[in-house]
């Protein structure tokens, strides 16, 4: 009796994790695609009103069609998102060579620094760093950090990539000379389209999603890992995962690190 009562608790504790889900699912979906749905109606409305010429036409075609490519990512994001957390994303673990990947995404945001004129490096531990996990989702986290550390670090700023072993966990680091995050903000940050506004930041003017930071902290959990946050307005924001080592790399905290500059 005792395990059949267990086994239904479980079954209701699934339920109600589900149920929570889907409510929160439609509730971020009307309140996010509230705004630019009205958009779109406003400027198919203005166009039909008082566009005479076939270029005025066209420009409300072509902004609608912006706002419209928005949504879509939107839903995209938000899909995917509810599919992790729901296991609907099967993770294709395999060995990883963590440096390797490090060093491979910090090159390719080598340009975008340039255009923006954010000096950009990596300090990645000279040693092997094995983890079990999916590449994929591991790029697309550090792409999603350096992402957002880019735009809310200004022109002559840094971002500064770093991976060491702490105790037998690899401990990725990605820190900014930004703008910084106020106290009361940092509880939320990794919240569905959480954002924290920059005027001063040096990013283009569009708007986010508010998803990067979400995948972030559920690519870490799914590995069995975690994601942390220190920041000071003025001063900049430091994220912290650290993501367990796989048997084939050695424990120790040793922490010898070479420099790579972009």
């Amino acid at each position: 009796m005792d395990y059949l009562i267990n086994t239904f608790n479980q079954m209701i504790g699934r339920l109600e994790n589900s149920f929570t889900q889907i409510r929160q699912f439609s509730i971020d979906v009307s309140h996010e695609l509230r705004t630019p749905i009205t958009i779109i109606r406003g400027q198919f409305e203005v166009a039909l009103f008082t566009a005479q010429t076939s270029e005025q036409y066209r420009d409300a075609i072509v902004s609608s069609l912006q706002d419209i490519e928005r949504l879509s990512q939107i839903v995209r994001a938000l899909l995917l998102l509810s599919q992790a957390e729901t296991g609907q994303v099967v993770l294709q673990k395999s060995p990883l060579d963590l440096p390797a990947v490090v060093r491979d995404i910090t090159e390719q945001f080598e340009i975008p620094a340039e255009g923006a004129q954010v000096h950009l490096s990596a300090s990645v531990a000279d040693e092997p760093l094995t983890i079990e996990a999916d590449r994929v989702q591991i790029e697309r986290m550090l792409s999603n950090l350096l992402s957002n550390a880019m735009k809310f670090t200004p022109q002559g700023g840094e971002v500064c990539v770093k991976l060491s072993k702490r105790d037998n966990q690899a401990e990725l680091v990605v820190e900014d000379t930004g703008v910084g995050i106020p106290a009361d903000h940092l509880p939320h940050i990794f919240d569905r389209f959480y954002r924290v506004g920059s005027p001063s930041a040096s990013a283009s003017p569009e708007k986010g999603l508010g998803l990067g930071l979400s995948f972030v902290a559920w690519i870490a959990k799914a590995h069995d890992g975690s994601v942390n946050v220190e920041s000071e307005p003025g001063k900049g924001t430091r994220f912290i995962v650290r993501l367990p080592l796989s048997p084939a790399s050695s424990p120790g905290n040793e922490q010898n690190l070479i420099a790579t500059h972009g």
